[in-house]
């Protein structure tokens, strides 16, 4: 997928555009299946996805974006009662508007409680912040110099936590790899697996190992990919955090054969990560593992 090309994404035309007046020239906002506001930043190289979950007691806020515009308005204009907040996991692009809500609820992890404790400054963003990431210029009033992840107050949770919306419920499913703390929400009644970070089409991430990112495990990966199905043989449906909103679960059992084919030496597709795809490591010490329609970061 090539970056900073000004056609709108062809996949974004399979969804329902919902106009706001509080896109603030940065998000984009689309109606999904299952009662679900998909909330997309497309104008960073990251292009990530937050999603508004309606219930019809409360609804919940799985990530809050990059915090480089404020979500909290576009949560406010799309539901008016209680919204839970939850992170899929601790990264930068996740939890950037943490700090806007009373409370938001991630997994009991150290890493992920240290970020929520003393906040992330632009130091450990890497390269996400240089102009070229950005789609266009920089957003009005955006000072990339002086940007910074807030602290923000959490509630811990574990696996088999249950969310309840009134109609729905939502279960935590703990899914270590990309990070110990990442997460997956499974809706049951509307057979609907919010992925997080753990599967999207695009770079997979399986080799962070510092305080700002975490540890990947891609024994633990392939242990997460490799069982998802069996814990959720009915879905019908991946809602991701990355890139295209909707994929087919065939994905699951695509990765996890990906992810065992790297760990045995049988994947030969390996290249020199991207640019893009680097942060605080060396890329010539990483390498990217080419499959059908994703591809996963590994050390040398």
């Amino acid at each position: 997928m090539k970056w900073r090309d000004e056609t709108l994404r062809e996949y974004y035309s399979k969804y329902e555009k919902v106009n706001i007046e509080n896109h603030q020239g940065w998000f984009d906002v689309y109606r999904l299946p299952g009662d679900v506001f998909a909330i997309s930043e497309p104008q960073h190289f990251q292009e990530v996805n937050a999603y508004l979950i309606i219930g019809q007691d409360r609804s919940l806020l799985f990530d809050t974006g990059m915090g480089i515009c404020d979500i909290r308005a576009v949560v406010r204009e799309l539901y008016q009662g209680e919204v839970e907040v939850v992170n899929s996991h601790f990264h930068f692009d996740h939890i950037g508007d943490n700090y806007k809500f009373d409370e938001v609820h991630i997994f009991d992890d150290p890493y992920a409680k240290a970020i929520a404790e003393t906040g992330l400054g632009k130091e450990g963003l890497g390269n996400q912040l240089d102009q070229d990431m950005f789609l266009y210029d920089y957003p009005k009033g955006f000072e990339p110099n002086k940007f910074k992840i807030l602290p923000y107050k959490t509630k811990l949770i574990t696996g088999g936590h249950r969310f309840d919306l009134g109609n729905r419920s939502l279960e935590v499913i703990h899914t270590p790899g990309h990070t110990n703390d990442s997460i997956m929400l499974f809706d049951g009644r509307n057979k609907i697996l919010f992925t997080g970070d753990t599967f999207y089409l695009g770079a997979l991430y399986a080799h962070f190992d510092c305080k700002e990112f975490g540890k990947s495990n891609i024994e633990e990966f392939y242990k997460t990919m490799n069982g998802l199905l069996e814990r959720c043989p009915d879905v019908k449906a991946l809602y991701c955090s990355h890139n295209d909103f909707i994929v087919d679960p065939i994905k699951i059992y695509e990765t996890a054969v990906a992810l065992k084919n790297i760990m045995s030496n049988y994947a030969d597709t390996a290249a020199e990560t991207k640019a893009a795809h680097t942060y605080l490591e060396d890329g010539t010490k990483l390498r990217e593992y080419g499959f059908n329609g994703f591809s996963i970061i590994v050390k040398s």
